[in-house]
C-alpha cells in the first residue's frame, strides 16, 4: 500500500513505491522479468568505452508518491531526445497507487525507441555483481549515451539509511554517469525528500539492486 509523503520534517519518511511494491511486512515480489540480455563480456565489448563519462541530464522529481518508474523512464527517454511526461507514461504503464510493474513499463518505453533502432530489456546478471553492473552502466552511458533505469531497494540506498520506514521497498532511479577509475556510478533519484544526484560505488549500488531484473538496459536492435 502506498502512503502519501507528509511533511519533510519527519525523521522517518514513508517512501514512494515502485515495482515490486510490497508492504513493509509482506514478502517481496520479484520484479517481472523480460527476455534477458546476454551477460556482459569483458573481452571485446566495452574495450573502447571511455573510462569516465557523464550525460547532460535534466533531473525530474516524481510528481506523485508512486511515480518513480514513470519519472525515471521519462528521464531515460530524454537521453534519446524523447520528451514525454510522467503522467502520460504512468497512464500507459497502468501505474497505480501501488506502483508500476516492470512488465507494463518496458513495452511502453520500447514503443518510443524502437523506431530509433533501440530496445530496452531486463537483464538479471548484475545482481550483486559490481563488475557486470559497471560494464552495463558504462556501456549504456559511455558507448550509447543513454541513461538506464535501475531498480533498487529504496530503504537500502545510502542516502535513505534511517530515513525510510519498511524493508524491501521497490524504487526506480536512473544512472547517468560513471567513473571506472574510481569505481563509482552517478545516479539520479526522483524521490523528493532525499533524491537528486548521488554518486556511490558500483559495489554499494550492486548490493541494493532488486533481484531478478534490476535494470531497464538499452541496446541496439
Amino acid at each position: 500500500m502506498a502512503a502519501t509523503v507528509g511533511a519533510l520534517q519527519f525523521t522517518v519518511l514513508t517512501p514512494a513505491y515502485a515495482s515490486p511494491t510490497p508492504s513493509p511486512s509482506a514478502t517481496p515480489t520479484p520484479t517481472p522479468t523480460a527476455t534477458p540480455s546476454p551477460t556482459a563480456s569483458a573481452t571485446t565489448k566495452g574495450i573502447f568505452t571511455p573510462p569516465r563519462y557523464q550525460l547532460s541530464l535534466k533531473g525530474q522529481r516524481q510528481q506523485t508518491n508512486y511515480y518513480c518508474v514513470p519519472a525515471s523512464s521519462s528521464m531515460s527517454l530524454s537521453s534519446f531526445g524523447v520528451n514525454v511526461s510522467q503522467a502520460t507514461l504512468a497512464k500507459k504503464m497502468k501505474t497505480t497507487t501501488s506502483g508500476t510493474k516492470g512488465a507494463n513499463a518496458v513495452p511502453v518505453i520500447n514503443s518510443y525507441v524502437k523506431s530509433r533502432g533501440y530496445k530496452y530489456t531486463i537483464p538479471t546478471d548484475a545482481d550483486g555483481n559490481p563488475r557486470v553492473l559497471m560494464s552495463r552502466v558504462s556501456g549504456n552511458i559511455g558507448d550509447l549515451h543513454r541513461a538506464p533505469v535501475i531498480a533498487v531497494w529504496m530503504e537500502q540506498l545510502p542516502w535513505n539509511k534511517g530515513k525510510v520506514k519498511g524493508t524491501k521497498i521497490g524504487h526506480a532511479i536512473i544512472a547517468y554517469g560513471y567513473d571506472k577509475t574510481k569505481g563509482t556510478i552517478t545516479v539520479y533519484d526522483p524521490w523528493k525528500p532525499t533524491g537528486g544526484s548521488h554518486t556511490l560505488s558500483a559495489s554499494a549500488l550492486a548490493k541494493v539492486l532488486q533481484p531478478g531484473g534490476n535494470m531497464y538496459y538499452v541496446s541496439k536492435l
